[in-house]
């Protein structure tokens, strides 16, 4: 029987990076343009990529001897459900276009990605802390500097901007 659910894992990862090769293929056919003047087929090359990235590294594991859902550290309950953690996360993204408007974007968009990670792993407070920092900051200044998207500012983005030129 274990034998059965390993080879299904293994099919299932071929057919996933399958699918990923025909999304990033088909991607490829769209002119993807600059980070500048982006083209139709810039956001899809990206999410092939990252499809590839993912499936290829999934496949990876599943190619390993060992059965990766089997213990180790990192290995979690799959019938246990994280009920506080779910709900406290889809709160989150509830209230995400609220505190919008009061926050702007950078303080907004650190306290709820910081709230969501501690949700996630709470016994790891302080990497969350830089990780949502970091999220922010990266976040606007990919969509506010690079795509030239307009973002809710305040005291935070205008810093930025002065310092981004």
């Amino acid at each position: 029987m274990e034998g059965n659910t390993i080879r299904n894992r293994k099919i299932t990862a071929i057919l996933l990076l399958g699918f990923s090769l025909f999304y990033f293929f088909n991607a490829l056919r769209l002119k993807p343009g600059t980070f500048s003047n982006p083209g139709p087929g810039l956001i899809p090359v990206g999410i092939g990529v990252l499809l590839l990235l993912c499936t290829g590294i999934y496949l990876g594991r599943v190619l390993q001897k060992k059965d990766p859902r089997e213990g180790g550290p990192g290995s979690s309950d799959p019938g246990r459900k994280n009920y506080p953690a779910i709900f406290g996360i889809l709160g989150c993204t509830l209230a995400y276009p609220f505190l919008l408007e009061t926050g702007k974007f950078i303080l907004s968009t650190f306290a709820v990605a910081y709230a969501m990670l501690v949700l996630l792993k709470p016994s790891r407070a302080l990497f969350s802390f830089f990780l949502a920092l970091s999220i922010a900051v990266g976040a606007f200044l990919i969509f506010s500097l690079l795509l030239g998207v307009a973002l809710p500012g305040g005291f935070l983005e205008d810093l930025l901007f002065r310092i981004g030129g």
